[in-house]
């Protein structure tokens, strides 16, 4: 449903699936920081990009290795699909993103995190997580026949 701006309506529309895919993403986020673990255990000490290409090692490593890979891919795609939807992904940690939106013909964001049953938070595009403002009723709220 990617577009070009998002409506009130539209965002909470998307909370549920939201939701779903960041109780994913940081379930996927603690197993690959365990398989890190597991590998500075074992004396591996390899960067990311190294651990996403190289099948080197004993047995046990490289199938720790071989699971890094399938859950930074499972990782990937379900951060794709927030971007499918037509969000901008900003903090992976807390679940945050931002949605394109109008406030009085301005362009703004639309502030969602993990955690919120609704969106309630826009911010000016050079604004950020800190300059999250509450949503008022000059944000747009419902489909506008020129949107």
């Amino acid at each position: 449903m990617p577009r070009g701006h998002f409506t009130v309506g539209d965002v909470d529309a998307l909370v549920p699936t939201l939701e779903r895919i960041f109780r994913d993403v940081l379930q996927l986020r603690a197993a690959l920081r365990g398989l890190e673990s597991q590998l500075e255990r074992a004396n591996v000490r390899m960067s990311r990009d190294e651990l996403l290409e190289s099948d080197d090692g004993p047995p046990e490593v490289r199938r720790a290795k071989a699971l890094f890979r399938g859950y930074y891919e499972a990782l990937s795609d379900n951060l794709d699909l927030v971007r499918d939807l037509g969000g901008d992904v900003k903090d992976v940690e807390i679940g945050l993103v931002d949605f394109p939106a109008r406030r009085l013909g301005e362009e703004i964001l639309l502030c969602w995190r993990l955690g919120e049953k609704k969106v309630g938070f826009w911010h000016p595009l050079e604004g950020g997580f800190a300059a999250r403002l509450p949503v008022d009723q000059d944000v747009t709220r419902t489909a506008q026949p020129s949107d």
